[in-house]
């Protein structure tokens, strides 16, 4: 018995024609642009009349205060009403109030009594810079209004008529290009449906409807070609669906599908292993559920099954089990929820994984660990009682720091009281000797000989005793900065005045040895620095006898210049240069080069550039230098400059 499959009823919407589509759309689109050009033209010409409104009105306004100066003046109000009177014959006037210095009404007149006005213009009454009245003018926009209106009406109505016209020409034209053309292609369409594959669709000439026809042809041959792989794709799922079943039965985890209220439905024998069972059927007819009876801790199986609702998965679910042989064991189970087309969960799929013996193991190194914590715990309370032994060791270093620093302090002044003696004995008796006595031995060579040699050994007496005296205040400087005593007297600094001041301070040096030049290269426009004026002396000075000490031929140019909000002073010589592993090392305290070309030059305390380094970095300044044996060495600091 056959039946007669229903014609299924067509949607509304399908009966819609794509020509009448396409031409409401055209005219949809045209009323878009038109009115939102209409409107642009209407809020501009809007904007327009009401600009010249306020031009006008402020005229207006501007003419009635000014002809009304006089005769509100001269109380000549007859006159002021008169004038008032003719503004009021202004289309554009609504109303004028004119009042006198005693804020009386003079003159009051309203057009359109009970109707605000557009817009309204107050304006005082001045008389040779006295202010002796003000006039009030109400200005109404109806008459342009209504021009406005009218003028909108004309151009809606030219839209109207353009609509109709392009409405009835794209109709038109839609059915000689679109209608029969697409007529043709349905009944190509039906043919090959039926089989046809032979219809060439000849009566067709657009390009675009040619194609669709030519990709139709070429579906129907790739429908004929997937038909065959879909075949092919059977074939291979069967394949894989065996593949799978192999899997799922020789697999070491346990797999298991169960209800969603934990019926265990297939199982595979790895499950029965686990749990100790000899058969699958022997443990899918003891163990019906993932229920209480299984699990140590029944409570966690709720939490289980709370997850994988709210979820939809669970991933490393670890619980405890009981075999069959009443021993426990740990699984892992992952698990996943299928769903139904409806959004329920049909059932649970998981694998369990036998995780004992490494419970076992995290158990041993959870052991391991609090013993491990057992020995830092007295390793760490070692450590304290070292600390608080380390900590008494720092304070008593710095009670000693603090004797050292008073030490030197006092010895250096009980130094300096005796060497200040010797220096100046030692001068005079140089003088002395060399004015009274060397002359007493001109005629004799051995006297004349001794007495040099007297002369030299006060000069030395001299030289090592300023050496000595250098030594102690560079000692005295270092400590003060370390221990904190010194005292900085910080102001704003013109830095070209230092730096300038500086290189004068050591002209006389250079001018002992004419082959060295010193250069001098200050930009007058260095940014102000907040220091000690002594201290930037100091450093300067330092570096510059310095390169004068090491430099025997050619320059020493001092450079000073702004660069990144920063003052940057350059001291570059061209004498014998610093060795890398010195360039390290060359602002510690008491280090001084080692340099095969120095000669008899006298040395220095070994002091200096670690008290340049002090100052510069107490102004949050860095200070390095940059140099290569042979070619000469540059010493560089920067300063901040004074925000």
């Amino acid at each position: 018995m056959s039946h007669d499959t229903p014609t299924p009823k067509r949607p509304l919407l399908s009966s819609r024609s794509i020509s009448r589509d396409l031409t409401a759309s055209l005219v949809g689109i045209v009323l878009l642009v038109a009115t939102a050009m209409a409107g642009y033209v209407y809020w501009q010409q809007s904007e327009e009349m009401w600009r010249k409104a306020e031009e006008k009105g402020e005229d207006t306004i501007a003419s009635v205060a000014e002809i009304l100066a006089v005769p509100i003046w001269n109380l000549d109000y007859d006159n002021a009403r008169l004038i008032g009177s003719v503004y009021t014959h202004d289309d554009m006037v609504q109303g004028i109030r004119i009042y006198g210095s005693r804020n009386e009404v003079v003159f009051a007149h309203e057009k359109f009594s009970g109707v605000l006005a557009d817009f309204s213009k107050v304006r005082s009454i001045v008389f040779e810079g006295r202010t002796i009245g003000r006039a009030e003018i109400d200005f109404t926009l109806t008459r342009e209004k209504q021009q406005l209106d009218e003028q909108m009406l004309v151009s809606t109505l030219i839209i109207v008529v353009a609509i109709s016209v392009i409405l009835a020409i794209t109709g038109l034209l839609l059915r000689i290009f679109l209608n029969k053309p697409l007529h043709v292609l349905q009944q190509g369409i039906a043919r090959v449906a039926k089989g046809d594959f032979s219809y060439e669709f000849g009566e067709v000439r657009h390009t675009e409807l040619i194609e669709i026809a030519t990709r139709f042809r070429r579906m129907s041959a790739e429908i004929e070609a997937r038909e065959k792989k879909l075949q092919a794709m059977n074939k291979t799922l069967q394949e894989a669906e065996e593949k799978y079943r192999g899997i799922f039965e020789n697999a070491i985890e346990g797999i298991l599908q169960a209800t969603p209220d934990g019926v265990l439905r297939r199982a595979n024998p790895a499950m029965a292993r686990i749990f100790g069972y000899d058969s699958l059927d022997e443990f899918l007819s003891n163990v019906r559920s993932l229920g209480s009876r299984i699990m140590v801790n029944p409570d966690r199986m709720q939490d289980f099954y709370k997850q994988v609702r709210e979820r939809g998965e669970i991933k490393r679910f670890e619980a405890e089990y009981y075999r069959r042989d009443g021993k426990t064991i740990w699984g892992s189970l992952n698990a996943r929820a299928i769903y139904s087309d409806s959004g329920e969960i049909i059932f649970i799929e998981g694998i369990l994984e036998d995780i004992t013996d490494r419970k076992k193991a995290e158990q041993d190194l959870a052991d391991l660990n609090r013993h491990l914590e057992q020995l830092v715990r007295e390793r760490t309370e070692d450590l304290v009682n070292k600390a608080r032994e380390l900590e008494e060791a720092n304070q008593r270093l710095r009670e000693l720091d603090e004797m050292k620093s008073a030490f030197l302090s006092s010895v250096s002044h009980e130094l300096r009281t005796p060497l200040t003696s010797i220096l100046g004995f030692a001068k005079l008796l140089h003088k002395e000797f060399t004015r009274n006595y060397l002359p007493l031995a001109q005629n004799e060579p051995l006297l004349v000989k001794k007495g040099q040699r007297i002369q030299n050994n006060l000069l030395i007496i001299s030289h090592e005793g300023e050496r000595l005296t250098r030594l102690i205040n560079d000692v005295l400087d270092l400590n003060k900065i370390e221990s904190g005593s010194m005292g900085w007297r910080d102001e704003r600094l013109n830095m070209s005045d230092i730096v300038e001041t500086a290189v004068q301070s050591v002209t006389g040096l250079f001018s002992q040895n004419p082959q060295v030049g010193l250069v001098s290269e200050i930009d007058p426009a260095l940014p102000v620095v907040i220091a000690d004026p002594d201290r930037m002396q100091q450093v300067l000075i330092n570096l510059l006898n310095n390169a004068a000490k090491f430099t025997d031929d050619g320059s020493v140019t001092v450079r000073a210049f702004p660069r990144f909000g920063q003052v940057r002073v350059e001291i570059a010589d061209t004498g014998v240069g610093i060795h890398p592993e010195d360039q390290n090392r060359i602002f510690e305290k008491f280090h001084q080069t080692k340099t095969a070309t120095m000669g008899d030059k006298p040395k220095g305390t070994g002091l200096g550039l670690t008290i340049c380094r002090e100052i510069v970095e107490h102004y949050s300044g860095r200070i390095w230098v940059e140099s290569e044996p042979g070619k000469g060495s540059t010493f560089i600091f920067t300063l901040p400059s004074a925000s």
